[in-house]
């Protein structure tokens, strides 16, 4: 139910980010890639704006109403994206090689158990040509079990309000509870509530992991723009050359 709800409003919560648009652009184009495999889509937004660069985009996801709203607004733009429901612990289910792959809005951390997460990683590896490129991000977790509950910032959009809170339980879960308040027109509040478990994956961690499931060099950052990763950044982006 909460994410049926979320899906009519994540376009509003979550609209494109340029610099994230900017950052997968430059670093596949220059690595030419040309198809592109975007996992846990959402509702498509970076795979739409990478096929209306060019690329080759494919973009799969669990929910199936986000899969259904990321191939309406691809017909709506015009663009030429690909998209379907698909686990990302088996992208070649889709019997495709990739030249670039990019999982970003901390999906992995949905993955809660070790054995998912090595069975994913080692699958996305294997659906990437030689020479590919993968792009991770993550919320820094590093800093949330630092700190203990710790509330991300408020998003606030016209008649929307979307509240998320960490709460770590240890070094290996953490309760991520989410509040979707919508007004109606008549100003009516209606609130939807959320909470699930999420694996806490430490930046060393996730470094570690794509080094023994085959990708080797390693760049990470704090964000988007290219800041240099420390424990106080907002999340952490990895990008693993195969």
């Amino acid at each position: 139910m909460f994410y049926e709800v979320l899906a009519k409003y994540y376009d509003l919560v979550f609209p494109a980010e340029e610099a994230k648009i900017t950052f997968l652009d430059t670093e596949f184009r220059a690595r030419r890639v040309k198809r592109v495999l975007d996992l846990a889509c959402g509702t498509g937004t970076y795979t739409i704006a990478l096929a209306r660069l060019g690329y080759e985009a494919w973009g799969t996801d669990l929910e199936a109403g986000m899969v259904e709203q990321a191939g309406k607004k691809a017909l709506a733009t015009g663009a030429k994206a690909n998209f379907g429901v698909g686990d990302m612990r088996e992208p070649a289910s889709l019997g495709i090689t990739f030249d670039g792959l990019f999982c970003i809005g901390n999906s992995l951390a949905h993955l809660t158990e070790s054995e998912d997460l090595d069975r994913a990683l080692r699958a996305m590896r294997e659906v990437l040509r030689d020479g590919g490129l993968a792009v991770f991000q993550i919320v820094n977790f590093d800093g949330i079990l630092e700190r203990g509950d710790t509330d991300l910032p408020l998003i606030e959009r016209e008649n929307v309000r979307f509240l998320r809170t960490y709460r770590p339980r240890g070094e290996e879960r953490l309760v991520f509870d989410s509040v979707l308040e919508v007004k109606e027109e008549g100003g009516k509040v209606h609130r939807y509530e959320n909470s699930v478990i999420l694996r806490p994956i430490r930046k060393g961690k996730l470094e570690s992991l794509l080094l023994e499931v085959g990708f080797s060099r390693l760049q990470t950052y704090g964000d988007f723009k290219y800041t240099p990763w420390n424990p106080q950044s907002q999340a952490v982006v990895v990008l693993a050359e195969c």
